[in-house]
């Protein structure tokens, strides 16, 4: 009865805040409630997306709805603020940065890709960055950071105390090395559970929050996530997580969104999605600690109540020099290409086999690359130098690798236990349900484990990227000076030079079966 009691209140608190949101002035602040706005994995979207969803300015107007609403709010991020379109590649997170300390974010912590541009460039943001960072298992003594970075936060409301601690995910295998030197990383679970204990039996706290970037469920053995977390736990009340862009909805259900703890208690795990197309708004009553939380879409409702003109003017001269690029038509694309496994990988990685063929002059036997590294799909029609640049953000270059059979055999099966990633047409894997790898074949034979090839693929990837840590085995035959994106660049101005346009296939090369 007392679950129903509760769901009934919150439905009616929830409309309450609904009108707020929607049609600002016609409710007053509840005191006894503490809202947490929450984002994840933004990755340098400041305008809407092609799908009208998303712009710093819309979350703006949705935060300071909420504020209005409500007497205790919180804004916090949960990492990869950063990366993913031109505003980064061309600026380098300026803007970015920028926009969290004009949207009042209170708390953050790092995502991986805030380290892509080294630690040296992330403490230049960090050192003026008004939102309190936190992380409770990276220790940054010796670098640039040290001392930007809180093991942890406590506020009170309502006489209550929270506590907030932040959990970022290893860095081998997931971040350049050289990016991350000096950083000291402390093992996920022992630190959740010993800083969640110390909050509780040390500091008084009474509800303890993890904000992580660990992703919600685990693709890879290398790592825990957060469900791993919270089932080898017993002092979280609640997870504000990113990553795996999971976009946590309890109303369709699945994935869920509450999680069984090590007590068998259910606790909230939350994650918004990417790219700031919702907002999550975590609702805890103060007086027992209740949870509600839900998703906010971001789109063109709040439109007509922006109002922002001091980052208007500064967004100016950025979109001036963002729109450039991205009206500077290089190329046509013969059809929509989604990111992720299908058309767009594809001609990605046979592109690459092309391009490190010609560059070295060797004769490749194939190319594998990783569909993360591509961070924009390909549109039907006109492409732009905007969007390749986009497309290929990172500091990349190619690598060319002899990898004995075994070690190629390895390194698919890495690929396998993430679920699959990108090969060259002339490299079939299949892989069972429980990412086991049943065959690979190269040219339609078998894979020979005492033999050489000749392998295509990124520096990242060479060195263990992705967790692909038997390609780090191979002998270095060829590595590029320039990043890729200039590399793709020159192959589709050639293409247009040729008359040719944009196309592959949309055959899965690394495929489940039954």
């Amino acid at each position: 009865m007392k679950t129903i009691q509760y769901s009934i209140v919150m439905k009616i608190r929830n409309f309450i805040l609904w009108l707020a949101i929607v049609l600002p002035g016609v409710c007053e602040a509840s005191a006894e409630h503490l809202v947490i706005l929450t984002t994840n994995d933004l990755h340098s979207v400041i305008t809407p997306d092609v799908d009208g969803r998303g712009g710093v300015l819309r979350r703006k107007v949705l935060f300071d709805s909420v504020r209005v609403a409500e007497k205790n709010v919180i804004r916090i991020d949960a990492g990869d603020a950063v990366q993913g379109t031109v505003y980064f590649s061309e600026f380098g997170g300026e803007v970015e940065y920028k926009m969290m300390d004009l949207l009042g974010y209170d708390m953050n912590i790092t995502g991986n890709h805030e380290f892509d541009n080294g630690i040296e460039a992330l403490a230049k943001y960090y050192k003026n960055l008004k939102s309190t960072a936190i992380s409770s298992n990276y220790d940054f003594s010796g670098t640039l950071l040290e001392g930007m970075f809180e093991p942890y936060v406590i506020k009170e409301y309502a006489g209550k105390k929270i506590g907030f601690m932040g959990i970022n995910l290893n860095p081998s295998g997931m971040i350049v090395g050289a990016n991350y030197r000096g950083l000291a990383f402390s093992d996920i679970v022992e630190t959740a559970n010993a800083v969640a204990k110390m909050l509780k039996n040390e500091k008084g706290v009474d509800f303890v929050v993890m904000i992580s970037h660990i992703g919600y469920d685990s693709y890879s053995d290398s790592r825990p996530s957060d469900v791993d977390v919270i089932g080898n736990s017993t002092d979280i009340d609640l997870v504000i997580g990113g990553h795996s862009h999971t976009r946590i909805d309890p109303a369709r259900k699945k994935p869920e969104w509450l999680v069984a703890n090590k007590e068998g208690r259910m606790i909230p795990v939350t994650q918004t999605g990417n790219q700031g197309k919702n907002v999550g708004l975590i609702d805890i009553d103060l007086s027992n600690f209740e949870v509600d939380y839900r998703l906010l879409p971001v789109d063109k409702r709040y439109d007509s109540r922006i109002n922002y003109p001091e980052i208007e003017d500064y967004l100016k001269p950025f979109m001036q020099r963002v729109d450039s690029l991205m009206n500077n038509e290089i190329a046509v694309s013969a059809k929509e290409m989604p990111r992720g496994m299908g058309a767009l990988s594809n001609w990605v990685c046979d592109a690459a086999l092309q391009i490190s063929s010609q560059l070295s002059g060797l004769d490749l036997d194939c190319s594998i690359m990783n569909k993360g590294g591509i961070r924009q799909p390909m549109p039907k029609g006109s492409v732009s130098e905007g969007l390749i640049n986009a497309m290929f953000p990172f500091d990349n270059r190619l690598q060319i690798l002899e990898l004995t059979g075994d070690q190629l055999l390895r390194s698919l099966e890495a690929m396998v236990k993430r679920g699959g990633d990108i090969t060259s047409g002339n490299l079939l894997v299949t892989y069972n349900a429980d990412r086991k790898m049943l065959s690979a074949k190269l040219n339609g034979k078998k894979i020979i484990p005492t033999k050489k090839y000749k392998v295509a693929t990124l520096d990242y990837i060479a060195n263990g990227g992705d967790y692909m840590f038997p390609m780090k085995e191979g002998k270095t035959l060829f590595l590029d000076n320039v990043k890729v994106s200039v590399r793709y660049l020159a192959y589709i101005k050639e293409l247009t030079r040729q008359g040719k346009v944009i196309d592959a296939s949309d055959e899965l090369r690394m495929k489940k079966v039954d």
